[in-house]
């Protein structure tokens, strides 16, 4: 064997230890739970915080436009996305539209969008600052008591919280994010792949 061909041999293989290196630190390129990685939290998302444990979703109930009662149980088999929001609060009133955007790209029998607003008024506040922001793809929800609000610990305005097929809470994002860009996206399409728990 020449230098020359010595040389290009040698290359070669360091190429396929480089790739092998790669495969093995990476994992494969699927979307098996092993090869899956992290979630990814970075962009919009990097406040987004992951539950160590994923534990029950709320059992507290809210209400439609038209006064009827909801739980997060009525969405089993669904990835939800529960965002708080009010119309005192101007980064809720902010993040809306990409909220609507989110479930306009998003929804469907796979993954919902439930945006509940907590104005003491109820409807009378929360609907006509919803035809203002022209939130079309979104039901109106309401809780004016503060049920479940209060049942999941919202602190801060706005509150979004993740929540898995089983109703198992993923994680949370409190303060606001835009939610129709691929960071947020994309972190819904982890979990919407995700196999489900149960």
């Amino acid at each position: 064997m020449n230098k020359k061909t010595g040389g290009i041999v040698a290359g070669a293989a360091a190429v396929v230890a480089v790739v092998a290196v790669v495969f093995v630190v990476l994992g494969p390129d699927d979307d098996s739970v092993a090869g899956r990685g992290d979630p990814p939290t970075v962009g919009q998302m990097q406040n987004f915080l992951i539950a160590g444990t994923r534990l029950p979703g709320p059992t507290q109930t809210w209400s439609d436009g038209d006064g009827k009662t909801i739980t997060l149980a009525d969405f089993r088999g669904k990835v939800v996305l529960v965002n708080f929001w009010a119309s005192w609060c101007a980064p809720c009133l902010r993040e809306l539209p990409s909220i609507n955007t989110l479930q306009e790209d998003l929804g469907g029998d796979q993954f919902e969008v439930v945006a509940i607003n907590i104005d003491q008024q109820g409807k009378r506040v929360a609907e006509p600052f919803a035809q203002r922001l022209k939130l079309d793809a979104l039901e109106l929800y309401l809780d004016p008591r503060g049920r479940i609000s209060r049942g999941v610990g919202v602190q801060v305005m706005p509150t979004t919280i993740l929540y898995d097929r089983d109703g198992l809470e993923i994680g949370r994002m409190e303060g606001p994010a835009e939610w129709d860009q691929v960071d947020s996206k994309n972190l819904m399409r982890f979990y919407i792949d995700e196999p489900s728990p149960s």
